[in-house]
């Protein structure tokens, strides 16, 4: 029992990496045997379809992207700690996922039943709305105070998303361009969340 647990992980972390590299049309279920070293018919036995192994993947990156809306749900939290938070953990999180920009953007705008997904598993996860209606509460109460100039919470939300995922998604040009190692990468993104953090507080003040 414990090995057919072992084997359906080290397929569906076969497919991970796969669909992460080539994407979903791209990926046999054939490639994800020959990865893992397994008959095909034991990808279908545990998972069946290729679709099927595809959702458990895709819902599980877009859950970890959603998780980042409000991660720790302080009820204490303040406007500007809450923002740095938000971006500290979405560069922290994209920093040990830098591949998922480019697998749920192409899914995301090519494949119609993929946004349907997300927007199912959106409002069926009440705690993530809920975070989301706190972090709404925050943006509107410093636009009542004066702080922050008049503006929508979704405006804001995806301004910093954005801001950092567009940093990810050229992260292979700016890598390839300049032959950078991986200690120059990390600095750069560093750097990047640095200037990140200051056109976003820069942007939004009154």
């Amino acid at each position: 029992m414990a090995k057919q647990s072992q084997l359906e992980q080290q397929i569906l972390q076969a497919a991970e990496e796969l669909f992460l590299d080539k994407g979903y049309d791209a990926t046999s279920t054939t490639d994800i045997a020959k990865r893992v070293g397994c008959n095909q018919a034991l990808v279908h036995y545990y998972y069946r379809t290729k679709e099927n192994l595809f959702e458990q993947i895709f819902m599980k990156k877009t859950q970890l992207l959603l998780s980042y809306i409000n991660p720790d749900n302080q009820p204490n939290w303040e406007f500007e700690p809450a923002l740095l938070h938000f971006i500290d953990s979405y560069f922290e999180m994209l920093s040990h996922h830098r591949r998922m920009p480019f697998f749920l953007i192409k899914e995301l705008i090519l494949n119609e039943d993929r946004r349907n997904m997300l927007r199912l598993q959106m409002l069926r996860n009440s705690e993530k709305l809920g975070y989301y209606a706190q972090w709404d509460k925050l943006v509107k109460a410093e636009v009542a105070k004066g702080t922050i100039r008049p503006m929508e919470t979704m405006d804001l939300t995806l301004d910093v998303i954005s801001l950092i995922v567009f940093t990810f998604i050229s992260l292979p040009l700016y890598s390839d361009l300049f032959q950078q190692n991986e200690e120059q990468l990390n600095a750069y993104l560093l750097r990047r969340k640095e200037e990140v953090t200051k056109l976003i507080l820069n942007g939004i003040r009154a």
